[in-house]
Protein backbone atom coordinates (compact mmCIF):
# COMPACT_ATOMS: atom_id res chain seq x y z
CA UNK A 1 0.00 0.00 0.00
CA UNK A 2 1.13 3.41 -0.66
CA UNK A 3 1.40 6.70 1.78
CA UNK A 4 -1.64 9.19 2.02
CA UNK A 5 -1.36 12.74 1.49
CA UNK A 6 -3.30 15.49 2.75
CA UNK A 7 -5.66 16.77 -0.09
CA UNK A 8 -7.20 19.83 0.43
CA UNK A 9 -10.19 21.04 -0.79
CA UNK A 10 -14.14 20.74 -0.89
CA UNK A 11 -15.38 19.50 2.16
CA UNK A 12 -18.11 17.25 1.09
CA UNK A 13 -21.46 17.82 1.35
CA UNK A 14 -23.40 14.33 0.52
CA UNK A 15 -22.91 11.25 1.28
CA UNK A 16 -21.69 10.09 -1.80
CA UNK A 17 -19.46 13.20 -2.51
CA UNK A 18 -17.67 11.73 1.04
CA UNK A 19 -17.69 8.27 0.37
CA UNK A 20 -16.33 9.41 -3.44
CA UNK A 21 -13.75 11.23 -1.54
CA UNK A 22 -12.50 8.27 1.14
CA UNK A 23 -13.23 6.05 -2.29
CA UNK A 24 -10.05 7.98 -3.95
CA UNK A 25 -7.78 8.43 -1.01
CA UNK A 26 -7.93 4.41 -0.50
CA UNK A 27 -7.35 4.20 -4.50
CA UNK A 28 -4.09 6.47 -3.93
CA UNK A 29 -2.75 4.17 -0.70
CA UNK A 30 -3.07 0.95 -2.81
CA UNK A 31 -6.57 -0.38 -2.38
CA UNK A 32 -8.13 -2.63 -4.66
CA UNK A 33 -11.14 -3.97 -5.72
CA UNK A 34 -13.87 -0.97 -4.10
CA UNK A 35 -17.16 -1.25 -4.74
CA UNK A 36 -19.60 1.81 -4.07
CA UNK A 37 -23.44 2.50 -3.38
CA UNK A 38 -25.56 5.67 -3.36
CA UNK A 39 -29.18 5.97 -2.09
CA UNK A 40 -29.53 9.83 -1.89
CA UNK A 41 -29.30 10.18 2.08
CA UNK A 42 -27.00 6.84 2.64
CA UNK A 43 -24.30 5.73 0.56
CA UNK A 44 -21.57 2.90 1.32
CA UNK A 45 -18.32 1.89 0.27
CA UNK A 46 -17.07 -1.78 0.37
CA UNK A 47 -13.45 -2.29 0.94
CA UNK A 48 -13.15 -6.55 1.30
CA UNK A 49 -15.38 -8.87 2.63
CA UNK A 50 -16.21 -8.22 6.28
CA UNK A 51 -15.00 -4.35 5.79
CA UNK A 52 -17.64 -2.07 4.69
CA UNK A 53 -17.99 1.82 5.09
CA UNK A 54 -21.14 3.58 5.43
CA UNK A 55 -22.27 7.47 5.42
CA UNK A 56 -24.87 8.99 6.55
CA UNK A 57 -25.78 11.73 8.88
CA UNK A 58 -22.17 13.45 8.39
CA UNK A 59 -20.15 10.26 9.51
CA UNK A 60 -18.07 7.20 8.10
CA UNK A 61 -19.38 4.30 10.39
CA UNK A 62 -17.80 0.81 9.97
CA UNK A 63 -17.08 -1.94 12.51
CA UNK A 64 -13.89 -2.88 13.50
CA UNK A 65 -12.22 -6.51 13.74
CA UNK A 66 -13.60 -7.05 16.99
CA UNK A 67 -17.35 -6.01 16.08
CA UNK A 68 -17.16 -2.49 17.50
CA UNK A 69 -18.95 0.86 15.60
CA UNK A 70 -16.41 3.15 14.42
CA UNK A 71 -17.47 6.96 13.35
CA UNK A 72 -15.49 9.84 11.80
CA UNK A 73 -16.37 12.70 9.78
CA UNK A 74 -17.16 12.49 6.50
CA UNK A 75 -15.77 15.76 6.39
CA UNK A 76 -12.43 14.08 6.93
CA UNK A 77 -11.94 11.19 4.28
CA UNK A 78 -8.05 11.80 4.45
CA UNK A 79 -7.92 10.52 8.43
CA UNK A 80 -10.69 7.87 7.75
CA UNK A 81 -8.49 6.58 5.07
CA UNK A 82 -5.27 6.57 7.69
CA UNK A 83 -7.65 4.82 10.33
CA UNK A 84 -8.77 2.32 7.59
CA UNK A 85 -5.41 1.91 6.33
CA UNK A 86 -4.00 1.10 10.43
CA UNK A 87 -7.51 -1.18 10.91
CA UNK A 88 -6.70 -4.08 7.76
CA UNK A 89 -2.84 -3.95 8.62
CA UNK A 90 -3.14 -6.58 11.12
CA UNK A 91 -5.78 -8.44 8.69
CA UNK A 92 -3.59 -7.74 5.64
CA UNK A 93 0.02 -9.72 7.53
CA UNK A 94 -2.14 -12.88 8.88
CA UNK A 95 -3.22 -13.29 5.09
CA UNK A 96 0.07 -12.99 3.69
Amino acid sequence: MGTLSTITGSVPVTPAQAVHLLHGRLTAAGWQRMYTGDRGRVAVLSLRAGLTVWCWGGQFRWRDSSGAQVTHPAADPDGAARLLGAADRPLAAAAA
